[in-house]
């Protein structure tokens, strides 16, 4: 009996749980150290056997359970206040002073009295309350959030999902108890299925699996879904979490974005950046499908002409009407872009192998495409416009030259239709290579040569009815180091198709203006007049006048003595823009001269607003002038014309002595031609009037 009771005391001395047991009367009888340091009673104290009543009230004197009993839960509130003279709860639980948490727990004796155990549960009940408070924190991030939350069981069927987002769903609740790809989506066939399985046999993680989804009206939604596999603390897998979101206005924004960069805003049509792309598709290709491609580079016919007379919207207006017949001429499997302005480019790809076959299908397409092209328009309340195409055609075959070079062969030989007249198609010749590598090398030395300086200005004398200089035309030059003295005609183009005609006018008018500086220093040539040729492109620029100011102001030179030349093409769009343009630089001195009169469109309505001083007679009517009725006849009108406006006129392209006297003798004062002296050096016209102030005298 000794025996026993030791190792019973043993027993109670090693639990961690405190421990007390009552007799039918109330009375402890069996208690263990843990229930002394969990309640705070002396030993003593409990070898006077008290009852469950009498520690109660104890610790009630003590202020245990706090003020009214708030540090014990609800289930033992009114057993504790009621000094444990009821009937127990089985369970509740109770703070001490210091803060732990017991669990109390009761069970009846079958003889009578009870045994009670306190256990300190505080980290456990601390984890809980974490656990609690994760919870409501995820709930409420969930909540707040656009994305929801999910689970699925080890087979990949949805188990839950959570979230504001999915709540009112009904097709993302009808994925609970299916797979993914029993559901199925529109961007998705059964290899991409496969890899998404393979990825979850692997148990890998997955971020951002993009699914479309299409209603039963074929309205477009999106989710993305990322997840990780869930393990239990054996490592058993038991499925997937994770977070979806529905992405579909980021699609649509994707979408317009792809849209701006990729597609032309008017037409629709891919852009240039779309289109090299594509057409680095099918260079890559070529080998394996061992077929050939073709590039068609359509220009419209005349469409400046469109713009210019009818307006832009007119003009976007057969833009699109070309778009559309373009798409309807082509192959489903053909791509037909929108280069630039009124180019177009089509990429046939799917050729045939034979070589000549594949020539001969990429011209029977480029007819398709002229036909079609060519059948007239209605045009706001015009019925029948009529256009037409000039195409080139190149076509290829692995290996390919790059996509810049292939587009390259297709402008060059559409440049070749135009020469040959326009309305026709021309296929890249091989052979022309040289030429367009020609053009490109120009191109390039063109631009080293404004660096390096090789420009230079020569000088065409203009002179009055007597003979005697009064100003100047400057004329550029290219002094190439091979090629020697290159004339404006062989370069001038090159530049205004490359964008190299601003800064090239640019450096001949700061020229020019320092040149008249300089004649200001020298009697006999301080009174010259310099005209300069502006481009169209030139003067539309929103800072020429500034530049022209800017050249003035650094060189000194007079505003008065300087003549900008002007075409008439420059009419025929924002007229008004260009009037007070000039009008802005007249007020400064500055004159302007209407070059090559009458070759161009000229508006008599405009032309008596513009700030004008001069109407050059154009070289091609003084030409014949002695033998062309027609031609004189437009010269007495223009010199009819000048007069009446009072302005001056210039003949161009005097060159010999029976043009003079024709041209006096209709009352023209001011000539330039090579009966006066060709373009020369600087040096040469200063010597030219030097000899004839010696004359003079």
């Amino acid at each position: 009996m000794h025996e026993q009771l030791a190792h019973l005391r043993t027993a109670l001395a090693s639990m961690s749980q405190g421990i007390l047991q009552t007799d039918p009367e109330g009375r402890v009888v069996v208690y263990n150290e843990r229930v002394l340091e969990l309640l705070g009673f002396p030993e003593a104290l409990m070898a006077t056997r008290p009852t469950l009543a009498e520690l109660t009230r104890l610790q009630l004197g003590r202020g245990d359970f706090g003020g009214h009993c708030t540090l014990v839960d609800p289930r033992g509130r009114d057993y504790i206040q009621e000094g444990a003279v009821a009937v127990s709860p089985d369970v509740y639980q109770r703070q001490t002073r210091d803060g732990r948490i017991l669990e109390v727990r009761t069970k009846t004796l079958p003889g009578g009295g009870l045994v009670r155990t306190f256990a300190d549960v505080s980290d456990y009940v601390h984890v809980q309350t974490e656990l609690r408070r994760s919870e409501a924190r995820f709930r409420s991030l969930c909540d707040l959030s656009s994305d929801w939350y999910w689970e699925q069981d080890a087979e990949g069927r949805f188990a839950d999902i959570a979230g504001v987002a999915a709540r009112g769903d009904a097709r993302l609740q009808g994925l609970r108890g299916r797979t993914l790809w029993e559901v199925g989506a529109a961007n998705m066939d059964e290899a991409d299925w496969a890899a998404h399985r393979h990825l979850l046999a692997a148990r890998s993680t997955f971020r951002e699996l993009e699914l479309k989804y299409l209603d039963a009206q074929d309205a477009v939604s999106w989710i993305a879904l990322s997840g990780e596999p869930i393990v239990d603390g054996m490592g058993q897998f038991l499925g997937y979490r994770g977070v979806g979101r529905n992405i579909s206005e980021r699609k649509r924004s994707e979408s317009a974005i792809a849209q701006m960069a990729f597609y032309d805003s008017l037409t629709g049509l891919p852009n240039r950046r779309l289109l090299l792309d594509r057409l680095q598709q099918v260079r890559m290709g070529l080998e394996r499908s061992g077929r050939h491609a073709a590039l068609l580079f359509i220009d419209l016919d005349n469409f400046k002409a469109l713009n210019d007379t009818r307006g832009h919207d007119r003009g976007d207006e057969l833009l699109n009407r070309v778009a559309q017949r373009l798409r309807a001429a082509v192959r489903a499997g053909d791509t037909v872009a929108r280069f630039g302005g009124d180019e177009f480019v089509v990429l046939a790809e799917g050729l045939a192998t034979a070589p000549q076959q594949a020539r001969r299908d990429a011209e029977r397409l480029g007819c398709l495409i002229a036909e079609a092209l060519s059948l007239p328009y209605r045009l706001g309340d015009q019925l029948n416009y009529h256009t037409t195409p000039s195409i080139g055609l190149t076509v290829f075959a692995h290996p390919a030259q790059t996509a810049e070079e292939l587009l390259k062969q297709a402008d060059f030989a559409m440049y070749q239709a135009k020469a040959a007249g326009r309305n026709a198609q021309r296929l890249f010749d091989p052979g022309l290579l040289a030429q367009m590598h020609a053009r490109t090398q120009m191109e390039s030395e063109l631009r080293s040569a404004l660096e390096a300086g090789e420009l230079v200005l020569h000088y065409q004398p203009v002179v009055d009815s007597a003979g005697t200089i009064r100003g100047a035309e400057a004329l550029v030059r290219w002094n190439h180091p091979q090629r020697g003295l290159v004339l404006p005609g062989e370069f001038i183009a090159l530049a205004e198709q490359s964008g190299l005609i601003l800064p090239l006018g640019a450096w001949v008018l700061q020229t020019a203006c320092a040149q008249l500086a300089a004649w200001a220093r020298q009697p006999a040539m301080r009174s010259m007049v310099l005209s300069v040729n502006v481009s169209v492109r030139q003067f539309r620029q929103a800072s020429f006048a500034g530049q022209v100011r800017a050249a003035l102001r650094a060189s000194g030179a007079c505003a008065e003595l300087l003549c900008l030349e002007l075409t008439e093409s420059l009419l025929l769009t924002d007229t008004e823009e260009m009037i007070a343009r000039m009008q802005d630089l007249r007020a400064d001195g500055v004159r302007f001269s209407l070059d090559d009169f009458g070759t161009g469109y000229s508006s008599l309505s405009y032309l008596k607003r513009l700030p004008l001083d001069q109407l050059k007679i154009d070289r091609a009517f003084v030409r014949d002038v002695l033998t062309d009725p027609n031609d004189a006849a437009i010269v007495r009108t223009i010199l009819a014309l000048a007069h009446s406006l009072d302005l001056d006129a210039l003949a161009e392209g005097v060159e010999t002595p029976g043009q003079l006297d024709f041209l006096r003798g209709q009352g023209c004062l001011s000539f330039q031609g090579y009966l006066f002296g060709r373009p020369m050096p600087v040096q040469a016209l200063q010597q030219l009037l030097e000899g004839a102030a010696t004359q003079g005298c």
